[in-house]
């Protein structure tokens, strides 16, 4: 089983669907593995949806729902995907990616049945590594030019 994604695809969009399957089948795939060269595709699917990107910016975070949903007002609603704030669940970068949509799905089951059931065995999640001392650094250093007042906050919307 494979599954692709293509961000900011719209070059692709106006491609039949067998299109797309050979372009990955026999292109893309086989240049990132050669094994892939010899598979078979025995069924496939092609989703296309365009201009549904979230449109998440720097600064934005606060913005964005938490993984407990409404908390106590819906407790049986739970908030998945790499756009939501996480708490004390917070997992690696507080980007948009898939690793961080794939662990939200793990927490928020894990918050669900932990409030609607007594007998439940959590999924663990393996703990990130620690940012190395150059990003931490590079990450310092922009707080401080950005709190500085020195540049403006053009790129939040």
């Amino acid at each position: 089983v494979v599954a692709c994604d293509f961000y900011n695809a719209g070059g692709l969009m106006s491609l039949s669907d067998e299109d797309i399957i050979k372009t990955l089948t026999d292109e893309l795939l086989p240049s990132a593995v050669p094994r892939f060269a010899d598979a078979k595709v025995v069924d496939s699917w092609v989703g296309k949806y365009p201009g549904v990107v979230s449109w998440f910016s720097p600064g934005s975070y606060n913005k964005r729902p938490p993984l407990e949903g409404a908390g106590n007002a819906l407790p049986n609603v739970k908030c998945a995907g790499d756009w939501v704030r996480m708490g004390e669940r917070e997992h690696g970068a507080k980007g948009l990616c898939q690793e961080r949509a794939y662990v939200s799905g793990f927490e928020a089951a894990n918050s669900l049945l932990s409030s609607t059931t007594d007998a439940f065995v959590a999924t663990q999640v393996l703990p990130v590594r620690e940012d190395e001392a150059q990003f931490k650094a590079a990450v310092e250093i922009n707080r401080k030019v950005m709190g500085s007042g020195l540049l403006p906050r053009f790129w939040t919307r």
